[in-house]
């Protein structure tokens, strides 16, 4: 009678220790989710933009890129297509040739070709980082399903609310800044990216920094945190339609 007491006794607190161990990682995961969530899509987003043929095409009309060159936007285009090209292989010198005044030239110089390695360890980095982020979300969310059933999606609600708030914030702050001073937060990043001075090129002679303007990556980082915005609604509505389906 004594043991059947204890057991039973003892029943409640292991499921009371159960239910507090489920919730606590419950929070962690939500935590967790919440912050690789932003590194994911925004990452993501620079790797599509970075890959997209639109986005070279609106860059040279944008910034008059043929005109001030002398190069055809059929060249151009070329030449965005052998960077692309050279972020996804093996290469370690990018050797870019485009037909100019009727003769095939190496359009870069020795500065610019070893400024791409470094731009090419970065964007490779990029590439890399959003992929297995995308992995361990996935990992994750499946995980949760498993564990949390029909819970997980008052959980994910909770949890992309508050990421959404941090990546708004945060989006807010670098808009602000860079509407008022982006080439002040351009040189930052390239500080904070590279360990030498490659990336200090001459707008006058060096095709890198004439092809790719400022304004370029200005408008490419609104594009990207545009695309991060419409990631987020639509993760908002594709959480809320599920949850309907389930009810």
């Amino acid at each position: 009678m004594t043991s059947i007491l204890t057991i039973m006794s003892a029943n409640p607190q292991q499921k009371t220790t159960h239910s507090k161990t489920i919730l606590t990682l419950t929070s962690v995961g939500m935590v967790v989710f919440a912050i690789v969530l932003p590194l994911f899509l925004i990452l993501f987003n620079t790797s599509y933009i970075t890959n997209s043929e639109w986005l070279y095409d609106y860059g040279w009309w944008r910034n008059d890129i043929s005109y001030k060159t002398g190069i055809t936007v059929d060249q151009l285009n070329s030449g965005a297509d052998q960077i692309k090209e050279y972020f996804n292989n093996d290469e370690e010198f990018l050797d870019l040739r485009v037909r100019f005044e009727s003769t095939e030239v190496s359009l870069y110089r020795e500065r610019e070709i070893l400024h791409m390695v470094d731009v090419k360890a970065l964007m490779q980095g990029v590439f890399n980082v959003s992929l297995w982020s995308g992995i361990f979300l996935a990992i994750l969310l499946t995980t949760g399903f498993f564990v949390l059933k029909r819970n997980i999606f008052t959980a994910l609600n909770k949890s992309l609310k508050w990421s959404a708030i941090g990546t708004g914030t945060f989006i807010l702050i670098f808009g602000g800044i860079a509407l008022i001073n982006f080439g002040w937060l351009f040189t930052q990043f390239h500080f904070l990216s590279f360990a030498n001075d490659l990336w200090m090129l001459d707008p006058r002679r060096d095709y890198l920094i004439i092809m790719f303007p400022q304004q370029f990556f200005f408008e490419a980082s609104l594009f990207i945190a545009l695309l991060t915005i419409i990631d987020y609604m639509l993760i908002a509505i594709a959480i809320h339609f599920a949850n309907k389906r389930l009810l």
